[in-house]
């Protein structure tokens, strides 16, 4: 069930219960503390090809695909092909991936890109802008790991593990079918927590 409609019937179902109890004051307050609860944290990092600076919060009007790996990771390397394949299909229709390394240097990623072909940025940063983006993600203690963002930064799918055509065509099924259905998705903002009248 999706996070908001949840947060919205539990307001709800509060308000009816103990409408004497909770005053619109809270429910606003309730209301500002939740209002971010699913959307991606904005970050700024670099392009190891074209050193150039992708920060996600311009990047509203896209799907983005945020995979964080390594180049020591097994597992990473056997997702890229598959990455590559999503990336040319769906990226002249509003789907961006990239690669977040957690723990590597520019020069390792250098050096790793001249033995394997990856068509989307990779992107890095300093140890300080790592831990901080690794924390906001909700601690990434285990790659690879996905995360799925739609239309104006909404967080839709987390995958933990590795996202493999040929060895779990089921998680791989539901990521195409995810970015299919948000590549859809009109670009909007919406209001999703009301506060019910008194």
């Amino acid at each position: 069930m999706n996070k908001y409609i949840f947060i919205n019937i539990i307001l709800f179902s509060l308000s009816v219960i103990y409408s004497s109890e909770i005053t619109n004051d809270q429910l606003d307050k309730i209301k500002e503390v939740t209002s971010d609860i699913n959307i991606a944290k904005n970050f700024s990092l670099r392009s190891v090809v074209k050193d150039s600076t992708y920060t996600l919060s311009n990047m509203k009007d896209k799907v983005i695909l945020i995979n964080f790996w390594a180049t020591w990771c097994g597992p990473c390397r056997m997702e890229i092909p598959d990455f590559n394949e999503l990336y040319k299909k769906y990226s002249d229709k509003g789907l961006e991936i990239l690669g977040i390394s957690i723990s590597d240097t520019k020069d390792q990623l250098v050096n790793f890109l001249k033995a394997y072909t990856i068509d989307y940025p990779v992107l890095y940063g300093s140890q300080g802008d790592m831990q901080t983006v690794i924390i906001d993600y909700g601690g990434v203690y285990s790659i690879p790991m996905s995360f799925l963002i739609g239309k104006n930064n909404e967080i839709k799918r987390i995958y933990p593990g590795a996202i493999l055509k040929q060895y779990d065509p089921n998680m791989y099924s539901d990521l195409i079918y995810t970015i299919e259905t948000s590549l859809a998705e009109e670009y909007k903002v919406e209001n999703i927590l009301t506060v019910p009248d008194e």
